[in-house]
């Protein structure tokens, strides 16, 4: 029988000596960043506190969560901002998206690749416009006050060549929210 997300956050916190992440209010959590410029390289989260909603939902302490906040990365996905404003979204349609994830100083996710009807590992629900990297139970948590980010390089489908668009990107899993009345 494998380990539960909170399980899971909860003996990384204890290893990482976070003790006081047990007493946190468990959720569901997401943090998305979007690039409305077209770019061959995005590199998401870092500097997001300085865009605004609806680019991003990050807040002011970007690219890190705060004391006794924590995200177990459940779910990675990419998709199209369809317009500079970043209001309007779409699927990744032919485009290939191959990123790291780095958190603190550390690459713990390296060359995956997601693509519109691709074969990429770890397949969200076996539809063509799946768009969705599932870590399978596995998680990856990024502990309160590091840095997080992702780097995102974008190819066409067809030909492999690199193509410039914009771009998003989200972070979903089970998160700890700062609370002083329960526990996860």
């Amino acid at each position: 029988m494998g380990m539960s997300a909170q399980d899971k956050m909860l003996h990384v916190a204890n290893r990482l000596g976070l003790t006081t992440l047990k007493d946190m209010q468990g959720t569901t959590r997401m943090v998305y960043d979007s690039q409305t410029t077209a770019a061959l390289t995005h590199t998401f989260f870092k500097g997001a506190s300085q865009r605004a909603f609806p680019l991003t939902n990050v807040g002011a302490n970007g690219n890190q969560f705060q004391v006794d906040e924590a995200l177990l990365v459940e779910k990675i996905a990419f998709f199209l901002p369809s317009d500079a404003t970043g209001i309007s979204y779409g699927g990744l349609s032919n485009v290939s998206v191959k990123f790291d994830l780095v958190i603190g100083n550390k690459t713990v996710i390296k060359d995956a690749t997601i693509e519109f009807g691709g074969e990429q590992a770890f397949w969200n629900d076996g539809t063509a416009g799946s768009c969705v990297l599932d870590l399978e139970g596995v998680g990856i948590l990024i502990p309160p006050q590091v840095e997080y980010y992702v780097v995102a390089k974008t190819y066409d489908c067809f030909t492999r060549a690199a193509v410039s668009v914009r771009l998003g990107c989200y972070l979903f899993g089970t998160g700890a929210l700062l609370n002083f009345n329960t526990t996860i």
